[in-house]
């Protein structure tokens, strides 16, 4: 039972925790310094605010340490221990983790203000009475790591958001770079032996054909044979097929010659025979 009490004894100052592992169980919490007794905190001993930027701490760690320095004050017996508090100060509330459990620790003390204290400590620390053995280890050994000064429950650095938008164009170009070169290295375009089967299909035989501006279709020419005139084929539409003639706008059909190209034989028709227009 010592040793759940000394468990539940209520947050300590970062000093007095650096003084926990080497005590005995039940033994409580280590004497309070002359600071302490004092209610003084690291940010008293430094005259800075709890609000401090880093900067604020480093200059007033400067100032103070010249003030004290014992070489300075080698008639003063206090400037030495002064000169220490504020070494010791400086080294907690320069760094971001020992700064944050010293405040933690200020939060939960005699030291805090009396807006952060007025907390009933009987009621966040109850439930250290159904602690397993197993847990209370895990919390013994987690106290001296912050004693230590190891914080590993801290969450992480922020973003660095002024890296967003080199992240964001560096992501877009290297998108871009793989989508232009793909085609080079999944299908080598940029071989002179490259055949897009989409526009050059070598597996299809072309034939000789001309364009049926009326059917809108290709129509296989025997071999030596001429299409028929512009004439010729529109005669032999209005005499078989006068209400396709009617539904066409003349005007848009050639009227010199039919379009005739090597076309896949795939894409064209066998030829009609039609009688030659008187």
């Amino acid at each position: 039972m010592a040793a759940a009490a000394a468990l539940r004894a209520p947050a300590w100052p970062a000093r007095a925790l650096r003084g926990l592992a080497g005590r005995p169980p039940g033994a409580g919490p280590p004497p309070p310094g002359p600071d302490e007794a004092e209610g003084r905190t690291f940010y008293d001993i430094l005259e800075v605010s709890r609000k401090a930027r880093p900067e604020e701490v480093k200059e007033a760690y400067r100032r103070l340490a010249k003030k004290y320095h014992p070489d300075r004050n080698a008639d003063d017996p206090e400037a030495e221990n002064r000169f220490k508090e504020v070494q010791e100060a400086h080294a907690t509330l320069s760094d971001q983790w020992k700064k944050a459990l010293y405040d933690q620790d200020l939060q939960f003390s005699k030291f805090g203000s009396a807006a952060v204290t007025d907390v009933d400590k009987e009621q966040w620390t109850e439930h250290w009475d159904k602690e397993t053995e197993e847990e209370r280890e895990a919390r013994r050994e987690r106290y001296k790591r912050y004693a230590a000064g190891e914080r590993n429950d801290l969450p992480p650095d922020p973003f660095p958001l002024r890296l967003t938008p080199v992240i964001f164009l560096g992501i877009v170009a290297g998108v871009f770079y793989v989508c232009i070169r793909a085609p080079d290295w999944f299908d080598l375009q940029s071989e002179a032996t490259f055949c897009d089967p989409a526009y050059d299909d070598k597996t299809v035989p072309l034939v000789r054909a001309f364009h049926d501006p009326v059917l809108n279709r290709w129509e296989r020419l025997p071999e030596g044979a001429a299409p028929p005139s512009p004439a010729e084929l529109y005669a032999y539409y209005r005499k078989r097929r006068p209400d396709l003639m009617e539904a066409l706008d003349l005007r848009l059909l050639p009227k010199l010659s039919l379009t005739i190209l090597q076309v896949p034989r795939t894409d064209t028709v066998k030829p009609s025979p039609r009688p030659q227009a008187a």
